[in-house]
C-alpha cells in the first residue's frame, strides 16, 4: 500500500537534486565573475547570490548524498535478516507451543529447540534462555531502529536545504540584474549574452539562437529548476515518512517482544506473537524495496 514511498523515483529525485549542487560552485565563480565586469563597467548590481554558503551547502550535501547510499543498503540487509530472525522464533514457538502445556511459562521453556540470535562480536551460539534469545531480538531491534534513524538524519540535513537553495539561488535568477537598467531578470540577460553555463542549462551556449529564442529558453530553464525543486521536496518528504514507519513497525515488534517475561503463560504469548505477523510484513516489504533499491543506487 505504501510502496510509492519507496519509489525509485524519489531517490533518483534527491540525487538530482544533489548533482544540481555539485555544479553549483563553478556557476557561482563564473557568475561572480561575470557580474564583476558589470560592475567595473558602471552598473549598479543588486545583490547576488550568498556564493560561501550556496558553496558550503552544496558540498555538504554530496556528502550526505555518499551516506545515503552506503546506508540503503546495510539498512535493506539489516531489516531483512531482523525479520526473518524473528519470523523463525515464531514458528518455532508455534510448534514448541503445541507440544507443551498451555499452563507452562516462558521461562522454563528449552532454549536449545530455538534457533540462537545473538548480538555483537562476542555473541555465542548458544542461548542460556529464552530470555536471553529474547533480549537479543531486542538488541537488534534497537541496533536497526538506529540505522533507521542514520538515514532520516541525513535526508532531513538534505531537505532543510532545499527550500533556502530555491530562496537564495534559484529565486535570485529571476531578479533584475541591475538597478539601472531595464526590467530583465538576470537569466534572461546570461542566456542573451551566452556566457554563463548555469546547472541544468536549457541550451548549448555555443549554438545559434535568436534573442527571442535565447528568453524563451531562459524560461524553460527557471521552470525547470522550479520542477526540480518540486520533486526533490517531494521526495525527501517521502523517504523521510520511509523512515518514520520503519521506526513505528521496529518499535511495536520491540514493544510485543518486552511484554514477555520470564513469568508469562504460553497462552498469552501465543496471542502476543501473533501480533506480530502485520509489523513484520510490512517491515520486510520495506527492507526488501530498500535491498532492490540499492542495486540501482550510484554515489
Amino acid at each position: 500500500m505504501f510502496d510509492f514511498l519507496l519509489d525509485e523515483k524519489n531517490f533518483s529525485s534527491l540525487k538530482e537534486y544533489i548533482d544540481f549542487l555539485s555544479g553549483l560552485p563553478d556557476a557561482l565563480k563564473e557568475i561572480e565573475q561575470f557580474s564583476d565586469v558589470f560592475r567595473r563597467s558602471g552598473h549598479l548590481l543588486l545583490a547576488p547570490p550568498d556564493a560561501q554558503a550556496l558553496t558550503r551547502t552544496a558540498i555538504t550535501n554530496k556528502n550526505n548524498w555518499r551516506a545515503i547510499v552506503a546506508v540503503v543498503p546495510s539498512l535493506g540487509a539489516m531489516g531483512r535478516q531482523l525479520v526473518g530472525q524473528i519470523s523463525i522464533f515464531v514458528r518455532e514457538f508455534e510448534q514448541v507451543a503445541r507440544e507443551t502445556p498451555t499452563r507452562q511459562s516462558l521461562g522454563n521453556l528449552d532454549p536449545s529447540r530455538f534457533t540462537p540470535v545473538n548480538f555483537g562480536p562476542m555473541g555465542s551460539n548458544r542461548t542460556s534462555d529464552l530470555m536471553q534469545l529474547l533480549g537479543n531480538l531486542v538488541l537488534r531491534l534497537e541496533e536497526c531502529a538506529t540505522a533507521v534513524a542514520r538515514l532520516k538524519a541525513l535526508v532531513v540535513d538534505v531537505s532543510q536545504t532545499i527550500h533556502s537553495i530555491f530562496v537564495r539561488f534559484i529565486d535570485t535568477l529571476t531578479l533584475r540584474l541591475c538597478s539601472c537598467h531595464g526590467p530583465d531578470s538576470k537569466i534572461e540577460i546570461y542566456y542573451a549574452l551566452g556566457r554563463i553555463c548555469l546547472p541544468h542549462m536549457q541550451f548549448d551556449p555555443d549554438a545559434y539562437y535568436s534573442q527571442q529564442q535565447r528568453r524563451a529558453k531562459a524560461r524553460e530553464h527557471l521552470e525547470v529548476l522550479r520542477m526540480l525543486y518540486v520533486r526533490a521536496t517531494s521526495a525527501g518528504n517521502n523517504i523521510a515518512d520511509v523512515c518514520h514507519r520503519m521506526g513505528y513497525f521496529l518499535e511495536q515488534v520491540k514493544v510485543e517482544l518486552q511484554v514477555n517475561d520470564r513469568q508469562q503463560s504460553l497462552r498469552r504469548a501465543q496471542t502476543s506473537f501473533a501480533q506480530l505477523a502485520h509489523p513484520l510484513r510490512e517491515l520486510d516489504g520495506m527492507a526488501g524495496a530498500l535491498v532492490a533499491l540499492s542495486y540501482r543506487l550510484e554515489p
